[in-house]
């Protein structure tokens, strides 16, 4: 949680939102601007297009680094089995800075949702190998508590990187990260939340995954708090649907609890 004495609008989305990119062995992306790149795998080196594929959001969860995003921004390849696209995220990137000069966030692993509804498994989560992340990276990933969860009627902040500005990012000596915001309230919350905002026509198109964020009067009255509350999923319209941060963070808990178990098997 972070709290500001302004009353405006906080102006921290830039600072947890990425956009996220893939590679593949054909165009099997969303169609938007791509760009090669040749890797060296040991002798072989092997040219992969690019393509922008949404938003991401970094977060900071009991003194571990993760990124996370929406499954339906990986573009599909007709038959694919769920080993080989697995095998494709070793190729998965979360652009920092700008897409010219940038730092790459690393991942040693990733977790998938075991939810058995659409709305509940619609998301990855990318654990940060945080020893190779340069040191200037780390306050961008944004803390959360689970503590701190939304209620009908709060103030809420769905913010992403739409395709149109994707493009740009990706420009030489491009732009720096500056997200889109849409303002409005919760209008409902469980494990997912739907937030009402006034439409403005302006475009969602490339937002899934992008941060939800939920604004309060704190209790001194007149500054705010605000925290994460989870990552956009759809929306148009005039509403956004997102998953709830609980449903993350259940995976994650899961996933340190199993290296703990692990690591006190082997030390017995």
């Amino acid at each position: 949680m972070l709290r500001f004495t302004d009353p405006q609008e906080p102006t921290i989305a830039d600072r947890c939102i990425r956009p996220l990119c893939f590679a593949a062995l054909g165009d099997e992306h969303y169609g938007l601007d791509g760009f090669e790149l040749t890797l060296q795998d040991g002798a072989v080196a092997r040219r992969l297009l690019f393509g922008l594929q949404g938003s991401a959001v970094l977060f900071q969860y009991r003194g571990r680094h993760f990124a996370v995003f929406t499954r339906h921004q990986i573009a599909t390849i007709a038959g694919e089995t769920a080993a080989a696209f697995k095998d494709r995220l070793d190729y998965l990137v979360v652009l920092m800075d700008d897409g010219t000069d940038s730092t790459n966030i690393p991942f040693n692993t990733y977790l998938f949702s075991p939810g058995s509804t659409e709305d509940e498994s619609d998301y990855v989560i990318g654990v940060v190998e945080y020893e190779m992340l340069p040191s200037y990276s780390g306050h961008q990933f944004f803390p959360v508590e689970r503590r701190h969860i939304g209620r009908a009627g709060d103030l809420v902040l769905a913010s992403g990187l739409p395709s149109h500005l994707q493009r740009m990012v990706m420009e030489n000596g491009g732009m720096r990260i500056h997200p889109i915001c849409k303002s409005g309230h919760l209008e409902s919350r469980s494990n997912c939340g739907v937030l009402r905002y006034p439409e403005d026509l302006e475009p969602l198109d490339g937002m899934s995954g992008g941060a939800v964020f939920v604004t309060r009067l704190a209790g001194d009255g007149h500054s705010f708090e605000i925290f994460l509350d989870g990552i956009i999923q759809r929306g148009g319209g005039g509403y956004v649907r997102y998953l709830g941060l609980e449903i993350i963070l259940d995976r994650v808990d899961d996933y340190i609890s199993r290296l703990r178990n692990v690591a006190a098997a082997d030390d017995a």
